[in-house]
């Protein structure tokens, strides 16, 4: 029997799988579904997606605009902070044209929005309100303004002209051609973050695109001397070259970020929906590397695997952006209604390939398998903070992941360099630990407590092998800032039958045992609302770490006596541990060379640029090879239509 709640009704189907999938528009949960997807499910699956998205938006049939307040600025140079202002406007215009309700009121929207910065242009220099909401209303224009593709018109002549006037003035200051010469930087040359750089180039792009085929602002010349055009054909040239080094060294510095990637990738999609027919390919290609390389490190749409920039208040979450996402692609998870820059997302013409979700969907089918990636991070000397990161092309980080269908390790490993060695969009709050398969939020990660802001900078290094892992403090003089007392977190969700022993702590899920240890000190563990905190006595004390597949032992006491018989100790200058598969991991506590696997340097640097069963490249290559089941796709980032 399958269950089926709309807003009025509960209804009982007694319908097979294979013939309900079609029916429902694959909003079953996931639980109720096949282990193993068909192709003919996942085209069932994919050809579904308009039905998802229109019950999406259904939710909010109706709603009316709760405005949000403008706030004082949030650092001591910005302006006053509108980020949310603007979202809570846009996002009510989107959905009442989407939804063809309330247009007068949704016009009332966007011109209150324009009127706004038109009245206050300092708005236009502060990174953190303006242009984080473009992408949203640019999608708007370009389906409802006076050229509209889907429904010509519905924006009013004069309100299109406050937002054509708002446009100008922010990119007549802010635009500059000289900071798209990617002949010089080749596009790594970063302005105040990752996301931010492409917020804003994405802006330069994408109102010179609209301004230039108005005829009161076609001719016009911004600050910097050049014209509209000439704006657009350089951005426009700019974010192909930009796309290209992605594709050919890894994708982004902020890896894997749930949140900060979001905000990467919305005027991408644009680039997807609008772009010229050279730019729409690259753009393909591009988000269906980063998704392939998201299906390969996710678990029912919980990504695993290192990652940077995570706030503390985030590191414990499961349910991200990129997960509700999913839901739309795949028909997993929950339900949910679009707001701010999803709207960009869900109403795109990019569609996941079906190998990608096959790779996704199919998680018991993809086995035992290791995910390494190069990743760049470091920085050009002097050139390490905001507002000018310059990334070195050839250097940084491994960032390592061992899958199985019951949980994924995922960690980074580097030398134990000084912090100014690393750009911050890096180091920062770097995340590293174990995703299990049981719930969304169902983990244990490695942390060091930050201050008041929430940041810290280059904390801990590791090193690993499969589901064995070392986390070890970083010196906080020479190669930390911000970063207190090491710790780790183990979860309230998924994680039961705690167990200390023998300077061991014990955990179980579902499906898998897990070990923890603090080496060469004393613990406390520290409760709180959503899990524990196990915090070391000795700041710098390294932690181990090692998960298994709950098949491999006959119980609980039998994996317990095999973890207490492993090799784990502090061994002169480096933490030693022989892990259960019978390899030895070590880090030099001393900070002296490079984390080793039985013996062998960690290679850093390796000619791959990323190597896993599903996803492979050269690194600098620009060729990448998507496979799974005999099934393959070729990305190719050199070429030029």
């Amino acid at each position: 029997f399958f269950f089926f709640n709309d807003t009025a009704t509960t209804e009982i189907y007694t319908l097979s799988l294979h013939d309900a999938l079609p029916i429902f528009g694959m909003l079953l949960p996931m639980s109720l579904w096949a282990e193993n997807y068909t192709w003919t499910q996942l085209e069932q699956i994919r050809d579904s997606y308009e039905t998802r998205r229109e019950e999406a938006f259904a939710l909010l049939k109706g709603k009316k605009l709760v405005r949000e307040k403008v706030i004082p600025p949030i650092f001591s140079d910005g302006s006053d902070f509108s980020r949310h202002y603007s979202y809570s406007l846009i996002d009510y215009a989107f959905k009442c044209f989407w939804l063809g309700e309330d247009i007068k009121g949704a016009n009332a929207a966007l011109l209150e929005n324009a009127n706004y910065y038109i009245n206050y242009p300092r708005a236009y220099s502060d990174k953190d309100s303006f242009y984080w909401a473009a992408d949203e209303l640019c999608k708007i224009l370009e389906f409802y303004g006076s050229n509209g593709t889907k429904k010509k018109g519905l924006i009013k002549k004069n309100v299109e002209e406050r937002i054509l006037l708002m446009m100008w003035q922010y990119s007549k200051q802010q635009s500059r051609v000289a900071k798209a010469d990617y002949k010089t930087t080749n596009t790594w040359h970063v302005d105040e973050s990752e996301n931010h750089h492409v917020q804003r180039f994405y802006a330069a792009w994408h109102f010179a695109k609209f301004l230039m085929a108005h005829p009161e602002y076609a001719g016009k010349k911004y600050d910097d001397g050049y014209t509209v055009e000439q704006h657009y054909e350089t951005w426009n040239s700019y974010i192909k070259e930009w796309i290209r080094e992605r594709g050919r060294k890894g994708l982004f510095v902020e890896m894997a970020n749930d949140s900060y990637g979001l905000e990467t990738l919305k005027g991408v999609y644009n680039f997807y929906d609008f772009g010229d027919n050279e730019l729409k390919a690259l753009t393909k290609d591009l988000l269906d590397l980063y998704w392939a390389a998201w299906a390969q490190e996710q678990m029912y749409s919980v990504r695993a695997g290192a990652k940077s920039r995570v706030y503390p208040y985030e590191a414990h979450k499961g349910k991200t952006p990129f997960r509700k996402m999913a839901w739309y692609y795949l028909g997993t998870n929950e339900i949910n209604a679009p707001y701010n820059n999803l709207y960009t997302l869900i109403t795109s013409e990019y569609r996941m390939p079906l190998l990608v979700m096959d790779i996704a969907l199919n998680v018991e089918d993809r086995g035992d398998y290791v995910i390494e990636q190069r990743r760049l991070g470091r920085a050009e000397e002097g050139f390490f903070t905001p507002p000018n990161y310059h990334v070195i092309e050839n250097d940084g980080l491994l960032r390592y992941t061992y899958c199985t269908p019951e949980f994924m390790a995922g960690s980074f490993m580097c030398e134990a360099l000084p912090y100014e060695d690393w750009v911050l969009i890096s180091s920062q709050n770097r995340w590293a630990g174990v995703v299990y398969a049981d719930e969304a939020d169902a983990r244990i990660y490695a942390h060091c407590k930050t201050g008041r802001d929430n940041r810290a900078y280059n904390q801990f290094w590791c090193v690993q092998e499969k589901g064995a892992m070392i986390f070890h403090k970083l010196d906080t003089v020479a190669c930390s800032r911000g970063a207190h007392e090491m710790r780790m977190w183990i979860s309230k969700a998924g994680l039961t039958n705690r167990v200390e022993r023998e300077g061991w702590i014990f955990l179980e899920t579902k499906g898998t045992y897990t070990a923890m240890r603090c080496v060469g000190s004393t613990y406390k563990i520290n409760e709180e609302k959503n899990g524990y905190w196990v915090v070391a006595d000795n700041w710098f004390a390294p932690f181990v770490v090692e998960v298994a597949p709950k098949s491999k032992y006959a119980n609980y006491d039998e994996f317990q006596h095999a973890i207490v018989s492993t090799k784990c100790e502090l061994a002169g200058n480096r933490v030693v541990y022989r892990s259960l598969t019978n390899d030895e991991l070590s880090l030099p506590v001393d900070y002296k060379g490079l984390p080793t696997v039985n013996g062998c340097n960690v290679d850093i640097t390796p000619t791959w640029g990323m190597n896993s069963p599903f996803v492979k490249s050269v690194f600098d290559s620009g060729i990448v090879k998507i496979e799974k089941d005999g099934r393959s796709m070729t990305l190719d980032f050199n070429r030029k239509l």
